[in-house]
């Protein structure tokens, strides 16, 4: 019996996971980008979308995408491509704290948003795929949880080397 079948929670848990492992790789190449001058940073935006597109592609000719479910893949695929569009300006280098904390809720929202478009598309995607094609998209979606976990890890294990390098919990530099 079909997993999605027995719980159709489970194929909208896989899409927020999608969701989340992109917008993770794609804050990181923000973060990057942030240090870098204009020009860079629509290069690097560009790129992100050059990213986004190919593993879409990917997924696609993986999906074997028929022609009558052509209009529900775009519609994912446009909903996904989005994560790399970002409309919350960033706050200047010598921004106070309560600045920071509105930038990062409006970020917050603003992702909330599309991954809510994205769990929104996928679940009419998922309802056009065939058990096969279902199953290589929970598959997909799976992986991408599991790189979630792995980038998590990373970050924490960053956060501990800059702790031994003068920096506590709090943020606080050593005196």
């Amino acid at each position: 019996m079909n997993l999605l079948n027995m719980n159709p929670k489970l194929g909208i848990l896989s899409t927020i996971a999608i969701g989340t492992i992109l917008t993770t790789t794609l804050h990181s190449y923000a973060m990057a980008a942030s240090a870098e001058n204009h020009g860079q940073k629509q290069m690097r935006q560009e790129q992100m979308h050059d990213h986004m597109k190919a593993r879409l592609d990917k997924l696609a000719e993986r999906l074997e995408i028929k022609a009558s479910q052509q209009a529900v893949w775009e519609e994912y695929a446009k909903s996904v491509e989005m994560l790399a569009d970002r409309t919350t300006k960033k706050p200047n280098d010598d921004a106070d704290a309560a600045t920071i904390s509105r930038y990062r809720a409006e970020w917050a929202t603003e992702l909330a948003d599309k991954l809510s478009k994205i769990a929104d598309a996928t679940a009419k995607l998922q309802a056009a795929l065939s058990a096969d094609q279902r199953k290589i998209l929970d598959q997909n979606a799976h992986r991408f949880l599991r790189h979630e976990r792995g980038a998590s890890l990373a970050r924490h294990a960053a956060d501990r080397e800059e702790g031994e390098r003068g920096w506590d919990q709090h943020g606080h530099g050593a005196s």
